[in-house]
């Protein structure tokens, strides 16, 4: 046989089996949209399962070596095919949501069942759901503490979690016996089908993608200012320390008039607070220093009487310094006036954990841990309303969080910008920068887990 027939016919049975898989996949991605997401869903998280597989199907490739040393029995996920007895297969696409008029810490998902049997016997064992109530058209099941409810029946499940005891039978039962799901000519199902982002957030007005890369996750998208927020004309920047590992510039003021808090029987009010301010905070965390604290402690005495007794204890603190451009002098007074400040430090009925000591001039307010600094940073002109940053090396050299210097020490930088649109909405860019370059970043932060 001619050798040119055979690449011919080789490379039109690859074509035909890659149409027959995008087919495949393009099916699957149709089915995972119908009937999941209720009607009055408002805020959605969607999460691309397949294009997540195939991102890291693709590395894996290039990268044989390292999924081979992390991989488990349990990291196979099967597609659409045999469900090993779970009673239901992992769609295309996974929905996490909440609904208008249930508790905005009430999160609900949907998933089509194969077996209702096998998907009972799953939920026992691996999520602890010990209560069936069969009803008229489902049968509805929870764990010990009612915070996570499953009701399904022969075809779907509606998942519901919340972080203490909720009725949302109402949900149940609009999803799987009246069908009332998502309105697929509505806007924000155009959303969510246009949204190809591994993981979405999705709402009316807002939306945020995430991706993972290699050696990166980015973050970008849209979102608009609640009401009592506005962006001020002049932004600022700030020139931090140079060993500081946090850093945070946020150019944000309030629109909230007429309203009070109160503080140690005192009413403070928003009024005099947008007053004194102008719009920029700056915040970082630079290297340690140490503050001197009263420890009461209580012993016998001769006479066996139990007294209590101070003594002093010098302590390592994170070195955090704060500026809020201001009318400094004003505010600290006013501040002062409520008992917020006290004898120059911040009040420990406010933030009991550290001691900040409160300087002030006329262009702002600080604030300080390092109770022998005069911190007086260096104001910037810059374009953006939020600059955030994290470098992980320094922070782990900080150390002060021991319990995640293990996850740090694959992380290199956390870099989030904000930036004032014509149309009042904020665009956010973002990254997680990881030091191994090679590997898909979702990989690298699920095996980190499991270590």
């Amino acid at each position: 046989m001619n050798f040119k027939k055979v690449i011919k016919r080789a490379a039109i049975i690859i074509i035909v089996l890659l149409l027959v898989f995008k087919g495949f996949l393009l099916f699957r991605d149709y089915k995972s949209y119908k009937d999941v997401i209720h009607e009055n869903a408002d805020q959605i998280v969607k999460i691309d399962i397949d294009g997540i597989g195939q991102s890291m199907l693709v590395n894996a490739i290039t990268n044989s070596d390292f999924y081979l040393q992390n991989k488990t029995e349990k990291d196979t996920i099967e597609e659409d095919g045999p469900d090993q007895g779970k009673g239901f297969n992992i769609p295309s696409n996974m929905f996490l949501y909440t609904i208008k008029n249930q508790p905005k810490t009430s999160v609900f998902s949907s998933l089509k069942i194969s077996d209702s049997s096998d998907f009972k016997n799953f939920i026992s064992q691996n999520f602890k759901i010990v209560n069936f109530r069969s009803q008229a058209n489902y049968v509805v099941s929870s764990n010990t503490s009612n915070t996570l409810q499953i009701a399904y029946n022969n075809n779907r499940c509606v998942l519901a979690y919340s972080d203490q005891p909720t009725d949302v039978n109402q949900v149940f039962q609009e999803l799987l016996v009246e069908g009332k799901s998502l309105d697929s000519n509505g806007e924000l199902w155009s959303k969510i089908k246009d949204a190809d982002s591994h993981i979405s957030y999705l709402t009316k007005d807002n939306n945020l993608d995430i991706n993972f890369k290699s050696g990166q996750a980015q973050l970008n998208g849209n979102l608009v200012l609640p009401q009592f927020f506005d962006v001020p004309k002049t932004l600022s920047g700030t020139t931090f320390s140079e060993d500081a590992s946090i850093t945070l510039d946020l150019n944000l003021v309030s629109t909230i008039n007429y309203v009070s808090f109160k503080h140690n029987n005192q009413d403070v009010d928003t009024d005099s607070l947008n007053t004194y301010y102008n719009g920029h905070l700056a915040l970082e965390v630079a290297k340690a220093t140490y503050q001197t604290d009263s420890v009461v402690s209580y012993e016998y005495n001769d006479d066996f009487e139990k007294v209590e007794t101070v003594s002093a204890v010098q302590k390592q603190v994170p070195e955090i310094n704060v500026q809020l451009s201001s009318q400094g002098q004003k505010l600290y007074n006013y501040l002062e006036k409520l008992t917020i400040i006290r004898q120059g430090k911040l009040s420990k009925r406010v933030f009991p954990l550290y001691q900040f000591k409160i300087d002030a001039t006329d262009n702002g307010l600080y604030a300080s841990t390092d109770l022998n600094k005069n911190y007086a940073p260096k104001n910037i002109k810059s374009s953006n309303v939020l600059d955030f940053n994290i470098d992980f090396e320094k922070l782990q050299q900080q150390n002060y969080f021991p319990l995640l210097n293990t996850y740090f020490d694959k992380l290199e930088n956390l870099t989030i910008t904000g930036v004032s649109n014509p149309d009042e909405t904020i665009a956010i860019e973002g990254q997680i920068d990881l030091k191994d370059k090679n590997i898909n970043a979702l990989a690298q932060f699920i095996f980190s887990l499991k270590q």
